[in-house]
């Protein structure tokens, strides 16, 4: 009974396979673009380094910190992260990168 099952589960992988590849072939057909980066994409990276901009003068002042030590300061002060949540190591390294 286990065999019919396993041989069962290996056609619907089959089966599934064959119908992603067919209907990005057809979206691909169409003139669609797969992947890479896209309009939305490049203006959420635009509107992150501005806001990496605004945290210029704090960053500047926290630059002797480890990230996680910044991290920590950054929600000391009540600081809120661009998204508006809790700060943390790779937050911070993010947006060190960004000003970078």
């Amino acid at each position: 009974m286990l065999h019919i099952y396993a041989t069962l589960d290996e056609k619907e992988r089959r089966m599934i396979s064959e119908r992603t590849r067919a209907g990005l072939a057809a979206a691909k057909n169409r003139g669609v673009k797969l992947g890479g980066l896209n309009a939305k994409g490049i203006a959420e990276r635009q509107a992150a380094r501005e806001r990496a901009e605004q945290l210029r003068p704090l960053f500047a002042e926290l630059a002797g910190l480890s990230a996680r030590k910044a991290a920590e300061e950054l929600n000391r002060r009540s600081v809120a992260t661009p998204a508006g949540g809790k700060w943390y190591a790779a937050t911070v390294l993010r947006v060190r990168e960004r000003l970078a």
